[in-house]
Parts: structure tokens; sequence; C-alpha cells
């Protein structure tokens, strides 16, 4: 790579943190390109150059977000029993929320901007089904009576974790993580 692309990608880097931290901490509607730029220190011409709007710059910070998070979100071996894969789903979801809790931040307060959401497109609406799905299955062959509904409480028990870990400095949340992964256990032995 040359010295222009490395220059390049860090102004576009540099762009995308900017934003990132605006759009979490402001909101998505009341952040202006024109704040992003100054935030970021370059020329609003220079942001145009690499971002045609507000909504496209979004959907580059999210797009490289979820590349970096499918990177960590590892899935576990083949033949891993239920409970130890919805484990490692648990445990790797707050992972991820600890390396980049600034994503996350943007990331829920999006879900509450139902048009936002829609002019990001349809891949939020299937990763939610493709992770309902699979704990759907896997909370089944974990003996859940009722693994739908078990996998939508699960999903919502994580993301109200995630909104008090992500709002609250001083937030327990790896005894809250071990307390939930606990009774979880106990409910489906029981």
């Amino acid at each position: 790579m040359n010295k222009r692309e490395i220059q390049r990608e860090e102004t576009v880097q540099k762009i995308q943190d900017v934003a990132m931290v605006l759009f979490a901490e402001e909101g998505y509607d009341r952040t202006s390109i024109r704040k992003i730029a100054e935030k970021a220190g370059v020329s609003l011409g220079l942001l145009y150059n690499y971002y045609s709007s507000k909504e496209e710059l979004l959907k580059g910070i999210m797009l490289k977000a979820r590349q970096a998070n499918k990177a960590f979100l590892k899935q576990p071996a083949e033949g891993v029993p239920p409970f130890q894969y919805i484990e490692h789903h648990v445990r790797s979801t707050f992972e991820a929320l600890q390396q980049n809790p600034t994503f996350w931040r943007l990331h829920h307060s999006l879900r509450m901007q139902p048009a936002v959401l829609k002019a990001m497109g349809t891949e939020e609406e299937n990763e939610s089904w493709m992770q309902s799905t699979m704990l759907t299955s896997k909370l089944a062959a974990a003996g859940s009576h009722s693994p739908s509904a078990e996998a939508a409480l699960m999903l919502a028990t994580l993301d109200g974790i995630a909104q008090h870990y992500l709002t609250l400095p001083t937030f327990p949340l790896q005894d809250v993580v071990i307390r939930y992964l606990l009774q979880l256990k106990n409910y489906l032995n029981g």
C-alpha cells in the first residue's frame, strides 16, 4: 500500500470513528455532516469525497462493525453440547460489547429509531432472525419446552443487560453474566 492509500484509510477511519461517537452520543438525526467533518478535522468537501451522504457514512460504519463482530464472534466447534453453545454465545456477545462499547451504544440507539433502521435495509432484521433461529434450535436441544419463547426471552434479557452495561459505569457485567448463565442452566436442567 502506498502513502496515499494509507492516508486515505486513516482519514476514512477518523471520519468513521468521529461519526460513530457523535451518532451514539447525540443521535443520528441530530448529528450533521458538517459537525462530523469539523470534529474529524477534515473539510466538508473531503468528507463528501468519501461519503455522498450521512446515510452512506452510517452504512459504512455498520458494515465495518459487522465484519469485525463476525471475526470476533467465532462459532464454537461442531458437536458442542447445546448449553455449552448457548453459554459461548452469551459470553462472546458480552466480550464483543466490552471490545467496542461505542459501536454498541450506536447500535442500541439506532434500534430505537425505526426510520433509520428502515433506511439501513434488512440486514439488521436478517441478523436478528438468524440469531433467534439458532438460539431456538439450541434451546430445544437443551430441553426447553417452549424454545421459541425462551429464545425471545433470552434475547430480550441480553439486550437489557447490554443496555445497563452501556449506560451504567459501575454495572457488574461479569457477575450478572455468571448469574444469568447459572439461572439458565438450572432452568434447563430443572
